[in-house]
């Protein structure tokens, strides 16, 4: 599964392509970036179809399709995951076939009926590819999209791309626990710690190996795993409604499961995920029980009152119109912040305060817990009182086995 350098093969820097000469050498340049100004490489005059959204651009703002076309990639169709062609469905709201303003090329929906490319999608192309930014979460659906339009792709003899992009959660972070594929769904499809610490072109590299398939990869140029997003220079677009800022992406790595519990996850405010809380909550009690607001490492924890209300990004948020208290989470220290012990801490501290209360949340016949999670054993592990540390590190080994999985894939240097 080589990685493609995707040089030459066309002109870059054209009068049109809106691209600055200023960056220094040592700039950090998407896969897209390298298409803009190196050219096409193999994807010359092949017939694809784009999987992209409003987060497909270049560092300057031209949006995949445009930089395809102009580089004589001949894109036939788009296709859209969650939230849409311009990231501002809400979450679950399903998304509906379109046609691209700009272009006119039709958009096939890959989160309503279908979550992957049907047959007929790619009857007479040549080639999938992927550019979409992802957060490096394993219960954001956009890598599930990845992987089953890769699967799509390989199984109809199409070549698969992915033009690659920083992790903001960075490479060299990763937390379990492992998914169990009796837990797979939508919000997990494949074995991998919640927080995997992998770009997609690293993860559409595993994928493709465990599915007996290759692929191709457009690396970032520049970039080192280990370094965090603002040194990468590039601008935040918000990959989803409520990912609005950098500081909500690392947050959410852990306190995303705050889905699975009933209490707020800050939906319907402007801080989603950034604060949490419920009716009857003691704030002041939950910051002592939590060691006060530096008792988790890598964390500022404050008190925090909160009133849900329907926006367009969240229009069903739990407790509407409601006044929660809670509280305020802020990374401090990213380097020691662990995100899923973090959450799973909150959580139980919230429990043992408010005892029968607090509940966790079913999705049908399962605990969504357990789907964000990808396993059981870490809810019934807490049911029992089990503190959240001792349960994270039963699965280190299991972690570890991942981490020497995917080595032979990664594409940065890291530490």
């Amino acid at each position: 599964m080589a990685a493609a350098a995707c040089a030459g093969g066309g002109e870059s820097n054209s009068p049109d392509s809106g691209l600055g000469d200023d960056l220094r050498p040592d700039a950090v340049l998407p896969g897209l970036d390298r298409i803009a100004r190196e050219g096409p490489g193999g994807l010359a005059g092949k017939r694809v179809g784009l999987i992209t959204n409003h987060t497909g651009r270049t560092r300057e703002g031209a949006p995949a399709a445009r930089v395809l076309l102009d580089a004589g990639v001949e894109v036939r169709v788009l296709f859209a995951p969650e939230h849409g062609p311009a990231g501002s469905a809400a979450a679950g709201e399903a998304v509906a076939d379109a046609a691209d303003a700009e272009t006119g090329l039709p958009v096939a929906s890959l989160y309503g009926e279908a979550r992957a490319p049907r047959p007929e999608d790619l009857a007479g192309l040549d080639a999938l590819v992927f550019d979409i930014q992802d957060i490096g979460v394993r219960f954001y659906t956009y890598i599930s999209t990845l992987r089953l339009s890769l699967e799509a792709a390989l199984a109809a003899g199409l070549e698969y791309w992915v033009l690659d992009r920083p992790n903001p959660n960075r490479g060299d972070r990763v937390e379990g626990p492992m998914l169990d594929l009796e837990f797979r769904s939508f919000v997990g499809t494949d074995r991998l710690p919640l927080l995997h610490g992998m770009t997609v072109g690293e993860l559409a590299r595993l994928f493709a190996a465990r599915a007996g398939g290759s692929v191709e990869v457009v690396p970032v140029a520049g970039w080192r795993a280990d370094g965090d997003w603002a040194s990468t220079g590039l601008p935040w677009r918000p990959p989803s409604p409520n990912i609005p800022r950098l500081r909500t992406a690392l947050v959410y790595a852990g306190f995303g499961l705050f889905e699975g519990v009933s209490l707020s996850e800050g939906r319907g405010t402007e801080s989603p995920f950034e604060q949490v809380g419920g009716p009857g909550m003691d704030s002041g009690l939950w910051l002592a029980a939590l060691g006060g607001p530096s008792g988790i490492p890598g964390l500022e924890i404050t008190p925090a009152r909160f009133t849900p209300r329907p926006l367009p990004a969240a229009p069903r948020p739990r407790f509407p119109g409601e006044r929660l208290e809670g509280l305020a989470i802020e990374v401090t220290d990213l380097d020691a912040f662990r995100p899923v012990r973090a959450a799973l801490t909150v959580i139980a501290a919230a429990r043992s305060l408010r005892l029968g209360e607090v509940e966790f949340r079913r999705s049908g016949d399962r605990y969504w817990l357990d789907l964000l999670l990808g396993a059981d054993r870490i809810r019934l592990g807490l049911e029992r009182g089990v503190d959240p540390a001792a349960l994270l590190d039963r699965e280190e080994p299991a972690v570890r086995r991942f981490l020497e999985e995917r080595r032979p894939h990664l594409l940065y240097p890291r530490g």
